[in-house]
């Protein structure tokens, strides 16, 4: 089924609502981080609509784009926080960074499968030798209908 678009736009897709949720997290200014929140609601709801979940997708932009984010920035607005207030020292957390996300990948890939072989072998398997009652001839499923 051809949905008229090349897959690589939905890993272009990806990889900015990837990078809109990283600046999300590292932008120092507020503002520029609820801007960042709403380019990463409108990848992902551009993703779902790509992928055929249209009423999800619009959804998505309404619920989201429409409401919270516009909420959070008029919230941001109304408080008026000061630039100069924000600029602190961020040096110091970057090992605390690594001290707490060196063992948070380690157990991740611990506890996910080491390689894509083992999750294919596991769609691949033979459903009858597993389930013997499911087993169903196909000729005889097909002499019904004749």
């Amino acid at each position: 089924m051809d949905l008229g678009y090349q897959p690589f736009i939905l890993d272009i897709i990806s990889l900015l609502a990837i990078l809109s949720g990283i600046m999300v997290i590292i932008t120092n200014n507020p503002i520029v981080s609820v801007l960042f929140l709403i380019a990463l609601f409108v990848n992902v709801a551009g993703y779902l609509i790509l992928i055929g979940v249209h009423f999800v997708g619009l959804s998505y932009l309404l619920v989201y784009v429409g409401a919270v984010s516009i909420l959070f920035l008029f919230i941001l607005m109304l408080i008026n926080v000061r630039i100069s207030e924000l600029h602190s020292n961020s040096i110091n957390s970057i090992p605390l960074a690594f001290i707490i996300g060196i063992p948070f990948y380690y157990l991740l890939f611990k506890i996910l499968p080491s390689s894509s072989a083992s999750i294919v072998s596991i769609f691949n398997s033979d459903v009858s030798s597993s389930y013997p009652a499911i087993d169903l001839d196909v000729n005889y499923l097909t002499s019904i209908n004749s």
